[in-house]
């Protein structure tokens, strides 16, 4: 079963899921940096798509923490401090266990094959040295993962905790190299692949503590400074 399919079944797309997808790839990405001032009119222009999608997509965005609308003000792309990047993860982990623990007792054979071919993409963007296409195929995973995962009350809690792990990630990465972070994504998908629970959840726990002692260090780092 192809990847897109398998998202297709399981959610289908409206305009302002599609805005929400564009504006959130290009604040993770960074093209629409911390702080930054936007407006409807620009994210139309960006995306693509029409105003009322794109507010709902904005409206979206700013309950997720990526947006702030001040009134009389405007709207902003929120900041991003290390610290609150620690209390992400550190509330993202256990919803991580469970998502793929779900995901183990649910996923299909050809779902568990499309999360191996996930990581795959991962782990060849890595190497490629591709940042955006890292992100663009780690997203991919996540969305996967949550879909096969056939819970919607874990994928909808931990889908705005994914966003905001992969924006801080690609602000404060610096010398992390990618290929790091998409090995465990690789160890993770082979258990699932496998349909192994035990392994499955010793590789998410790796995973996440990967990237909890990322930032942990990057939080000391801003108080050092």
């Amino acid at each position: 079963m192809a990847i897109e399919q398998i998202l297709a079944t399981h959610k289908k797309e409206s305009l302002a899921d599609k805005a929400y997808r564009l504006i959130e790839e290009l604040i993770v990405n960074l093209d629409l940096a911390p702080g930054m001032a936007l407006t409807e009119g620009d994210l139309c222009e960006r995306t693509g798509i029409g105003r009322t999608p794109v507010r709902e997509a904005i409206k979206r965005l700013a309950t997720e923490g990526l947006i702030v609308i001040r009134p009389r003000k405007g709207l902003f792309v929120s900041e991003i401090e290390t610290s609150e990047y620690v209390l992400v993860l550190e509330t993202r982990k256990p919803l991580e266990q469970l998502l793929v623990a779900s995901a183990v007792d649910r996923a299909t054979p050809e779902e568990r094959e499309a999360l191996h071919q996930c990581a795959e993409e991962i782990l060849a963007q890595a190497r490629k040295g591709d940042v955006k296409g890292y992100l663009r195929a780690d997203k991919l995973f996540d969305e996967v993962l949550c879909a096969v995962s056939r819970n919607p009350f874990t994928a909808r809690a931990v889908a705005p905790l994914q966003t905001m792990s992969r924006r801080a990630w690609s602000a404060f990465r610096g010398a992390e190299k990618l290929e790091d972070s998409a090995i465990r994504h690789h160890k993770l998908a082979e258990a699932l692949a496998n349909n192994d629970a035990a392994n499955a959840e010793i590789a998410t726990v790796e995973m996440m503590d990967h990237l909890t002692n990322f930032a942990v260090e990057q939080a000391n780092k801003a108080k050092e400074s």
